[in-house]
């Protein structure tokens, strides 16, 4: 009797240490569930709203979610959930919501009452700050949102709260970027021009014109090459709209030609393998992307580095993974970064070279540190090739 005595404490002492490690998610509860269950232990909810596909919603699972000290921050004051917005119950509860960007991470209080959003993937620290400043009502977004419809024009105060409502997915966003400018006689000064950029996440926002009108400027204070990206991101997120998951290929083409035309080969081009990626449609896949890559990105590192971390994630021939590798080593050559060389890494890996995973991977995990990046993934590969 003493030694199942002995077992189930050590079981129970396991199971305890597993939940303690990390943030505690409810599993296979039904959000009626949740909230009764937040209400009865008066503890505020922290909803993971995410899709299936969605690459940010995996990274932040598996390398923010299970740490020790987002768990210590988490798990004392909240029930925390994960529920798939495009299935069940996720579908009216992304339309009450306004849920359209994943991961997006609603906050309520006990009594099931919505205070704050945020969204989009960050390192753990972040993501307990976040966290632990929603606790605060003077932080929470609907607190702030109330003194801003109540006429408070403070102009530090419209700036903090753009940046909120931005952050919040609020369509008071705009409007409130607006007067903050207008405050400052439209000051383009190096943090209104972060500002702007910040908030602009549409064609149709008020930052898209003055950066079009500006650019010159915006590239002083931001990099060419980032301005020039994010331009791209919002045509291309525009013409997938139009687009319509291709079932519209045409009005994607419309998009671009109208915005940029000069792009539009390639991000046609592009559109296609995205489509056939999300299809998971490998077999149609990969001569396609051998095509594009090879016509268009030869001197782009950044597309060069998708395609082969793509290739290397769901391929394992080494015909395939040879073919990505010469794409991986390209980017690296073009513009050397922690992404880049673990791609390298991880193709040398699976084609069974360890000696040389290891030195970009080492490589990586350098570059990562210096740039500010999360480790923890590239930390764990490497003790696979020891």
């Amino acid at each position: 009797m003493k030694h199942i005595l002995v077992a189930i404490f050590i079981c129970l002492k396991f199971t305890v240490n597993a939940e303690d490690s990390g943030m505690h998610i409810e599993q296979d509860a039904s959000w009626q569930q949740i909230l009764d269950k937040a209400r009865k232990e008066n503890k505020f909810i922290l909803l993971d709203a995410y899709a299936s596909w969605c690459g940010p919603c995996k990274w932040m699972a598996k390398e923010v979610f299970p740490k020790p000290e987002v768990g210590a921050a988490v798990n004392p004051y909240y029930i925390s959930a994960k529920i798939d917005m495009e299935k069940g119950e996720g579908l009216e509860l992304a339309k009450k919501y306004n849920v359209r960007n994943y991961p997006t991470y609603l906050f309520f209080d006990a009594n099931g009452e919505l205070v704050h959003r945020s969204l989009g993937s960050m390192p753990a620290s972040d993501f307990i700050t976040l966290c632990t400043n929603t606790l605060n009502p003077d932080k929470q977004f609907i607190t702030l949102k109330k003194k801003y419809l109540s006429g408070n024009r403070d102009t530090s105060f419209l700036r903090m709260f753009a940046l909120n409502a931005n952050d919040a997915q609020d369509s008071v966003a705009q409007p409130a970027l607006k007067e903050f400018l207008s405050s400052v006689n439209n000051e383009l000064s190096p943090a209104n021009i972060q500002l702007i950029a910040y908030t602009t996440n549409t064609l149709q926002d008020y930052g898209y014109d003055i950066i079009q009108q500006n650019k010159e400027k915006f590239y002083e204070v931001l990099g060419k090459n980032q301005v020039d990206n994010q331009l791209e991101e919002l045509v291309w997120n525009e013409a997938k709209k139009a687009g319509k998951k291709g079932s519209d290929k045409e009005a994607f083409k419309k998009v671009i030609q109208q915005y940029l035309p000069e792009k539009t080969d390639l991000l046609c081009a592009e559109y296609e393998i995205s489509l056939l990626k999300r299809a998971a449609d490998w077999k149609t896949y990969l001569p396609k992307a051998l095509v594009f890559a090879d016509k268009f990105c030869q001197n782009d590192y950044e597309r060069l580095n998708s395609v082969a971390g793509t290739i290397w994630e769901n391929y394992k021939d080494k015909a395939s993974l040879e073919k990505a590798l010469k794409f991986a080593l390209r980017s690296v050559e073009l513009n050397s970064n922690f992404d880049n060389n673990d791609t390298v890494a991880r193709l040398y890996a699976k084609l069974n070279n360890k000696s040389i995973a290891k030195k970009y991977a080492q490589t990586s995990l350098e570059l990562a540190k210096k740039e500010g990046v999360e480790t923890f993934d590239i930390e764990q590969f490497i003790k696979t090739l020891k």
